[in-house]
């Protein structure tokens, strides 16, 4: 697979994490989701602050010099899901452009198509950790699914390293690539 690929599939990803936010609204903030330490409050700022970079990133070709990876970013609970899915839209008209994908981005060593691939995962490992939260599923075509596996695979030793992944978790051989991925990334599919 390559870029082509990813950029053609992230509309989906991005439409799909979207509903998800959606049947969130509303939800209790305080309850506990499948990331450790984190409430739904925790993970839809961390959530709302990444999309909102990787908008800007795709935007402007950079990083935003003052708050790279939106973690300045605080949540509004009156408005946190028409935010979010502002970025997941953003993000959506952006990355599905070839031209987004190419060179580097300023005030990263990352290539675009790193981050590119970085905002997917992001997308699709924390609207399901939304939706698994808020009693939801997120619903996948097999080709996102198998990008998502694809990326994850790539990125899963660094990705436990820097404690963005957990332990890997077993899943069934005929599983779908997307149930893999969760389970490679340290989700419990099931």
């Amino acid at each position: 697979m390559c870029n082509a690929t990813t950029a053609g599939l992230m509309p989906e990803a991005c439409s799909a994490t979207a509903r998800v936010i959606k049947g969130a609204a509303g939800a209790d903030l305080a309850a506990a989701t499948p990331c450790d330490g984190f409430t739904l409050r925790t993970l839809l700022t961390h959530f709302t602050g990444t999309t909102g970079a990787f908008a800007y990133a795709g935007k402007t070709r950079s990083l935003d010099a003052n708050d790279p990876w939106g973690s300045a970013v605080q949540l509004n609970d009156d408005e946190w899901p028409e935010q979010l899915t502002a970025n997941l839209d953003a993000i959506s008209a952006v990355w599905c452009q070839q031209d987004t994908w190419q060179g580097t981005i300023q005030g990263t060593v990352m290539p675009a198509r790193s981050l590119g691939e970085m905002a997917l995962i992001e997308i699709l490992l924390h609207g399901w950790d939304v939706a698994r939260a808020t009693d939801q599923q997120v619903d996948v075509s097999d080709a996102l699914g198998a990008e998502l596996l694809r990326c994850v695979a790539e990125t899963a030793d660094l990705g436990r390293q820097v404690g963005a992944y957990g332990t890997k978790v077993p899943v069934a051989d005929n599983a779908s690539d997307f149930a893999k991925a969760l389970g490679l990334a340290g989700r419990s599919p099931n």
